[in-house]
């Protein structure tokens, strides 16, 4: 009777361990998931918040480009100020054009914002040089655009944007793009976003009172992720505007995506971003 007694609580208690053993085994694999959700949510909302900079910042590129070209009649090498009736002053400090006359084509320009030019919450300093094939606002002209120790907020810009007037719009793609923040953080881009003119067609000289929508996809890259950006809902901006006012991008990372929504059109530097059940508000560079 004593040996039964003792065998029986040898068997409970060999039970109650092998029971302890499965709930600590199955508390870790649950906070071990916890862990890993948690990781993935973090890399998912950083790579987004990249690519909102990174995409600020080329986005800037074009428009400023574009706009230093809209004033080819201003080919007279000097700096540019802003002109009467613009909504902000717009820092493009020295304009140089070469060869200075209206006929001869490729043309080289070249926007020196030598030791800082700021216009809103951006501060550019370094080059942008451009080559353009013939006049930038006649449908089929190519613009390529080169950086030269050029930053935005110190953040130093790299790589190739190749702009193309579609005659309704333009197109631009980024090639071998590199951003290095201060920290010595590095982000790689590269993609193609396709700019359509809603509002503004009437006067070609001023794209100050232009509105457009952009569509595209583009891959990020950094030390720790991939990511695969995808405009799901059209993205608006209006020149008079520093930043994107309207549309959704998503950002995919090892196939979980956050949803990055710019507004209903309200013109300011924040963004909403969301991913699982979490949201969180940013701003824009």
């Amino acid at each position: 009777m004593m040996k039964h007694y003792f065998n029986t609580n040898k068997v409970l208690c060999l039970t109650a361990l092998a029971i302890g053993a499965i709930t600590v085994f199955f508390a870790c694999k649950k906070d071990d998931k916890t862990g890993a959700d948690e990781k993935r949510d973090t890399q998912t909302l950083a790579a987004a918040q990249r690519e909102a900079e990174v995409n600020a910042v080329y986005e800037d590129a074009f428009f400023v480009a574009a706009d230093a070209n809209s004033r080819e009649q201003i080919l007279n090498g000097t700096s540019r100020t802003a002109a009467p009736g613009e909504a902000y002053s717009r820092c493009y400090g020295t304009i140089t054009f070469d060869p200075v006359d209206l006929v001869t084509w490729p043309k080289n320009i070249e926007l020196d914002f030598e030791g800082g030019c700021t216009e809103g919450n951006r501060t550019r300093k370094g080059k942008i040089k451009i080559t353009v094939s013939k006049m930038f606002l006649t449908q089929g002209a190519i613009a390529t655009v080169t950086f030269d120790g050029y930053s935005v907020n110190d953040i130093k810009v790299e790589g190739t944007q190749i702009i193309t007037n579609l005659g309704t719009g333009f197109q631009y793609e980024v090639k071998g793009g590199k951003l290095t923040y201060p920290n010595g953080y590095v982000v790689e881009y590269s993609g193609t976003r396709t700019l359509e003119i809603t509002a503004g067609k009437d006067t070609p000289f001023n794209i100050l009172d232009d509105t457009y929508t952009l569509k595209g996809n583009a891959t990020l890259k950094d030390s720790a992720v991939t990511a695969a950006i995808k405009i799901e809902t059209a993205l608006e901006r209006q020149m008079q505007c520093a930043n994107i006012s309207k549309g959704i991008v998503s950002v995919v990372v090892n196939g979980y995506a956050a949803k990055l929504d710019y507004g209903n059109g309200e013109c300011d530097n924040k963004a909403m971003l969301t991913v699982g059940d979490k949201s969180k508000e940013i701003t824009l560079n």
